[in-house]
């Protein structure tokens, strides 16, 4: 399963909700911000304190949909460092639920909130994915799909649907949105290392699809600014064909290790600059 959701756009998150909240309100979401950004740059330790921050939070502030969205991020990313070799399954649905609730509470407050909505339809797919549930699935694809639909400029939410139904089975999925929602998202992106790992994962969906020659384009178009892309790239241009396996370790990354987007100067956090 995908580890997390959010790229290299994750201050716009909760950039876009600080000016209505309170002061103190405020102080935390700038908190929340900083602990998040520091989860993408590798350090996972800092997501339990990040969701206990949040969830002092909210007690005090219940009415305040900014920090119920921001909950739900925390979630998940707590739910993405809880992912090993042997999960605790429990645990990883447990803290899903904790997720779709809060992004339910946030859009409680404020429907019109359309990240929160893909956000709220992408905890859902995550805990269904999780729990066997199809017809839950196809619930949370239908909503980050009606996002899109009204939002369909936004990076955020197109970034929140690309990276949530891309860990779908092809057989699955709606390959044609992915595609899309990558490519809108490659468009946006500030070059450099997140436009590399963007071009390695529209080249695998479209090597999962057979198209070899727009493949090998995408992954022509690496740039070696990460290190991570270009080492997968390097594999890829020379093998016959692409394993299912190879193609999952990419995406397996994805969110958790998002140094190869975040950190500065280097794809391995512990190497340093």
């Amino acid at each position: 399963m995908h580890k997390s959701i959010l790229l290299f756009l994750t201050p716009c998150i909760f950039a876009a909700g600080t000016l209505a909240a309170s002061s103190q309100d405020n102080i935390i979401l700038a908190k929340a911000h900083a602990l998040q950004l520091e989860y993408r740059q590798g350090n996972p330790a800092v997501a339990k304190p990040l969701v206990k921050t949040l969830e002092a939070a909210v007690a005090q502030s219940p009415d305040n949909a900014e920090l119920w969205e921001a909950m739900g991020h925390a979630y998940m990313s707590l739910q993405g460092s809880m992912v090993t070799s042997t999960p605790d399954m429990p645990g990883l649905i447990a803290t899903g639920e904790n997720a779709r609730n809060a992004y339910a509470r946030s859009l409680a407050l404020k429907p019109d909130n359309l990240l929160a909505r893909a956000s709220h339809g992408m905890s859902n797919m995550v805990v269904s994915q999780l729990k066997g549930d199809g017809p839950g699935i196809m619930a949370g694809v239908d909503e980050m799909n009606a996002a899109v639909r009204l939002a369909p400029k936004s990076t955020l939410v197109r970034l929140t649907r690309g990276f949530t139904i891309i860990h779908l089975p092809p057989a699955m999925r709606d390959t044609n949105a992915v595609i899309d929602d990558l490519q809108f998202i490659l468009d946006a992106a500030p070059g450099g290392r997140p436009a590399d790992v963007l071009h390695l994962l529209l080249g695998d969906v479209y090597a999962e699809m057979g198209n070899r020659a727009a493949a090998r384009k995408e992954y022509e178009q690496v740039s070696g600014a990460s290190a991570f892309a270009a080492e997968h790239v390097k594999s890829r241009l020379t093998e016959a064909s692409i394993s299912p396996a190879s193609i999952g370790a990419v995406r397996s990354v994805t969110g958790t290790n998002c140094a190869m987007c975040h950190a500065p100067g280097t794809d391995n956090p512990g190497s340093g600059d």
